[in-house]
């Protein structure tokens, strides 16, 4: 019986150790397959972020180039659009330029023809009628207001603007207004009828002076009193 019992006993004592180390080795068989797996995992997770960051760096790089395309194409657009602009713009104010010197050509022939005509109305050449005498009573202050004169070369230098009558009703002087173009500029000067010679050429009164243009310009301004 003791000896059954003491058999016993040392089965017992022989297991415990047994069951210990099993459960000691399995304690550190999962602790060692934890500690293998967890930075495997962990490695692994990295891994995804890494990827993730990457994919979405290249996402942003994609995004950014194709606005940089699109910033690109539309300065593009807008420089070719300024330009043709730009070419618009010159071609008008060219066409602009062209027609203004073509009004200015013309307004400039206009003028000289005018001038032209203006001085083979107001001076006859020596073939033209002769000036004929004024006939008794046709020497007043209306009839000879508004008559053209001319200087000692026959050419025009202005009209009679006043008469001025002495006391008994004669003519005594003449106002004409010489130098100036077409009514501006000119200066009324005072000629005695000393230095007139006056009558009509076809029909019309005329009024010759034998002073120069320049004597004519050196007079003094009449001035009324």
């Amino acid at each position: 019986m003791k000896h059954l019992m003491l058999s016993t006993s040392l089965i017992v004592a022989t297991a415990v150790p047994a069951f210990a180390g099993t459960e000691t080795e399995a304690t550190g068989n999962a602790e060692a397959e934890v500690q293998i797996q967890t930075p495997a995992a962990d490695v692994s997770g990295e891994a995804n972020v890494s990827g993730e960051t990457q994919a979405d760096t290249g996402t942003l790089e994609q995004e950014a180039e194709e606005m940089a395309n699109e910033v690109e194409a539309e300065a593009e657009e807008l420089a070719t659009e300024a330009e043709a602009g730009a070419a618009e713009l010159a071609n008008e104010a060219e066409a602009g330029a062209a027609e203004v010197e073509q009004e200015a050509s013309e307004m400039a022939t206009e003028t000289e023809n005018a001038a032209e005509s203006m001085s083979d109305a107001v001076n006859p050449d020596a073939d033209g009628p002769a000036m004929e005498p004024l006939a008794e009573g046709e020497l007043t202050a209306e009839a000879l207001t508004g008559a053209w004169t001319y200087d000692s070369k026959d050419e025009h230098i202005g009209e009679v603007s006043q008469v001025i009558v002495n006391t008994n009703g004669s003519v005594e002087a003449v106002i004409i207004d010489v130098g100036g173009f077409l009514g501006i500029g000119e200066k009324p000067v005072e000629l005695t009828m000393g230095d007139l010679d006056i009558g009509k050429v076809d029909g019309d009164i005329r009024v010759n002076t034998h002073l120069t243009r320049e004597e004519l310009d050196a007079l003094p301004e009449y001035q009324a009193d």
